[in-house]
C-alpha cells in the first residue's frame, strides 16, 4: 500500500502538511527485527512516537476523515480550529521529552494510546489550549495545554486542532 524503499515503509505527508511541518513515518525492521519508532517534525521540533504505541493503539492504516479531531461542544462551548501550522513548536527544557508521564493522567504510553485510539473511535477529546503570539514570537499562535493531542493529532494527519483560547503563565 506505501512506497517502499530498502525494505522500509516510508509515508511522507510533508507536501500536504507544508510550513515547517514534516510527518515522515519509518517502521521498518532492521536486521535485529527491531521496529523503528515515527518520527516527525513541527517546525524544526523532531517528535518521535514508539511504533509499538503506535501499533497499540491501532493506528497503522488510520485515515482522518475530518481536518481535526472531534470535541464534545456542550462541555466546551467556545471551541474552534486552528491550522497545526500556524502554532509555534512546543518549548521544553533539556531533556524533556515531548511526551511525559503525568500522576493524574498516567505515563506518557497510556496517554499517547488513549488519544489516538479516542481518534480511531471517533471520541470526544478535549481541545488544546492556545494563546495569540505575543510581538516577536515568530508564529500566530502558542500552545500552552496538550502538547499530547496536538502532536498526536499532527502524527495522525490532521490538518488542524480543536482549541479554546488559553492562559500563558508566562506572560
Amino acid at each position: 500500500m506505501y512506497p517502499t524503499s530498502h525494505s522500509m515503509d516510508f509515508i511522507s505527508m510533508s507536501s500536504s502538511l507544508n510550513c515547517g511541518i514534516d510527518v515522515v513515518s519509518y517502521h521498518s525492521q532492521g536486521i535485529s527485527g527491531i521496529l523503528c519508532p515515527m518520527k516527525f517534525t513541527h517546525h524544526g521540533l523532531q517528535i518521535e512516537i514508539p511504533d509499538e504505541w503506535w501499533t497499540e493503539a491501532g493506528m497503522r492504516l488510520f485515515v482522518p476523515t475530518f481536518t481535526a479531531y472531534r470535541v464534545n461542544h456542550r462541555q466546551f462551548q467556545n471551541v474552534r480550529e486552528v491550522p497545526i501550522k500556524d502554532v509555534g513548536p512546543v518549548s521544553r527544557n533539556s531533556g524533556v521529552g515531548i511526551f511525559n508521564d503525568s500522576e493524574e493522567e498516567g505515563s506518557a504510553r497510556e496517554r499517547v494510546v488513549r488519544i489516538l485510539r479516542g481518534f480511531r473511535f471517533d471520541n470526544a477529546i478535549p481541545p488544546v489550549e492556545i494563546v495569540e503570539g505575543q510581538a516577536g514570537y515568530p508564529y500566530r499562535y502558542k500552545l500552552v495545554h496538550g502538547a499530547h493531542r496536538f502532536y498526536c493529532s499532527l502524527a495522525a494527519g490532521f490538518t488542524s486542532v480543536p482549541f479554546i483560547e488559553g492562559f500563558d503563565q508566562n506572560r
